[in-house]
């Protein structure tokens, strides 16, 4: 019997799923083949380091959108699946619903301090070490950071998990895995993982007195950090687990460093994304569906990631390059962007159930993300003060800075005098980065937004970068991030990194 072509739709399907899959994990079997150089052998390589008992614990960090969702009320996947039966899509009102922040639920007014933590009935429920996605003729595995936890795994350390789960009984360094709401206001997740280290480093020294492994020493902690985990572990670091973005110029105190042996920084949006505020603007559309402006615009976080106003990556009619005030959200109403963009009133009707008219739900809007621009400048403003004293831990970065990356936005204006932002122009917008993170984001470069010359010029000290030649998502399997990272880990003691 003839197989039964499949219809268009179901076909449409499946390609959108192998189309995602592509576009987060890439085809790690062609990359290495068209490799021109082998790659090392570290397992053979770090074998007698492995036991080296002085090691320090890790604690992995995800980026934006690295742990899995679920709704409170059913279990239903919020983020993690894709297509399978209890994953809501963000097309369908519920699945809106389930993937947005609830913002309709805060007070009015609503002030910059009232974001620290927004109620919302789903939670994380652990690291998003591989994504599945089903369709009608296909289920696909996607992984993301499953080569992160199995290169660390297999450098012998304990086996990752959150620290609410039980200890396995050995005597290697523990791993844990730092989940957290990446949708969330970024101090907020700040101060969980000060709680979070606190708990770990408590269960260390139960396991060292237990297993006797050698003189008791003061617990430190090795931190990985990806992405938008990067910003959350600065800030850690600076201020400890504490709100103080209602400060002026709060103190740098290095208060989050006390537990800290180094901090490992892997593509982190230092100087932000323009990638971030394309996606707010026009939303994020795939094959077959789409996370829209309206639904982005309730995320705390992301407000955290833009690229900074003053930061000359705007281009004018003239060509020459100009700051742009943009963070307001009146700004944004008036030139249709994001949310308040035309066939958008449909989604805020979803997420403003009780507003009746599109004038409520615009205001609504309005007055969210108004705060959500306050907090943004503030978190930004936090972490971009040059420290008057040097960092107690090493600050290092791993980097990828091989693909044409978009880093400015062109400025024009529509016929009916709106400004609109474009960024298509690869020539002009897009410099070198790992596809998402331009590389002098990642290191806080201000010579790039000024244009000047001479050493590098950053907020963040740094004893150690490594830039790949890979992409922003495909870091971990890197033979050569796997190399260095591991000397560092198991070779390097943090004392002597970067002299």
């Amino acid at each position: 019997m003839r197989p039964r072509p499949l219809r268009t739709s179901q076909a449409l399907l499946a390609g959108s799923v192998i189309l995602l899959a592509a576009s987060v994990t890439g085809c790690t079997l062609i990359r290495s083949q068209a490799s021109r150089y082998p790659a090392a052998d570290v397992d053979a390589i770090y074998s007698r380091a492995v036991p080296n008992p002085q090691r320090n614990p890790v604690i992995l960090i995800h980026g934006f959108t690295g742990s899995k969702i679920v709704r409170a009320a059913d279990g239903a996947t919020v983020w993690g699946a894709f297509f399978t039966e209890d994953a809501p899509l963000p097309s369908t009102p519920e699945g809106l619903r389930a993937v947005a922040l609830d913002i309709d639920g805060l007070p009015s007014p609503i002030h910059s301090r009232d974001l620290l933590h927004v109620e919302d009935d789903s939670h994380p429920t652990g690291l998003l070490e591989r994504a599945h996605a089903g369709a009608v003729v296909a289920k696909v595995s996607i992984g993301i950071y499953a080569d992160m936890v199995e290169m660390v795994e297999r450098a012998g350390y304990g086996p990752c998990r959150d620290v609410d789960e039980p200890a396995m009984t050995t005597d290697a360094p523990p791993c844990f895995t730092f989940f957290y709401d990446w949708r969330q206001d970024n101090v907020g997740n700040a101060i969980a993982l000060g709680e979070f280290i606190e708990l770990a480093k408590r269960q260390v020294e139960e396991q060292r007195r237990k297993g006797h492994t050698g003189p008791a020493r003061p617990v430190k902690f090795d931190l990985l950090a990806h992405s938008m985990g990067g910003l959350i572990t600065r800030y850690y670091l600076r201020y400890g687990a504490r709100d103080v973005l209602g400060e002026t110029n709060p103190p740098i105190t290095w208060t989050g460093a006390e537990h800290v042996s180094r901090a490992i920084l892997i593509a982190t949006p230092n100087f932000g994304a323009m990638e971030a505020l394309s996606e707010l603007i026009t939303g994020v559309r795939y094959p077959v569906v789409k996370y829209e402006q309206a639904l982005l615009a309730t995320y705390v976080s992301l407000y955290q990631m833009l690229p900074r106003e003053h930061h000359h990556l705007w281009v004018g009619a003239d060509g020459e390059s100009t700051s742009l005030d943009y963070m307001s959200a009146d700004f944004w109403r008036r030139n249709e962007w994001g949310p308040f963009a035309p066939k958008q009133d449909r989604h805020l009707q979803v997420l403003f159930a009780d507003a009746d008219t599109i004038e409520q739900r615009t205001g609504l809007m309005v007055e969210f993300m108004d705060a959500a621009f306050d907090r943004g400048r503030r978190f930004m403003n936090a972490l971009d003060r040059h420290p008057e004293a040097t960092p107690p831990v090493p600050l290092i970065l791993f980097a990828a800075d091989a693909s044409s990356t978009l880093a400015r936005a062109t400025v024009t204006r529509s016929k009916d005098d709106r400004i609109v932002l474009k960024f298509r122009d690869k020539t002009t917008l897009h410099s070198p980065g790992d596809g998402r993170v331009p590389r002098f984001s990642a290191l806080a470069d201000e010579r790039a937004t000024t244009g000047g010359h001479g050493w590098l010029q950053s907020p963040i000290p740094w004893s150690q970068t490594f830039f790949l030649t890979d992409s922003h998502s495909l870091m971990f399997g890197n033979p050569t991030f796997q190399n260095n990272l591991l000397h560092l880990l198991l070779n390097q003691p943090p004392e002597l990194v970067g002299r």
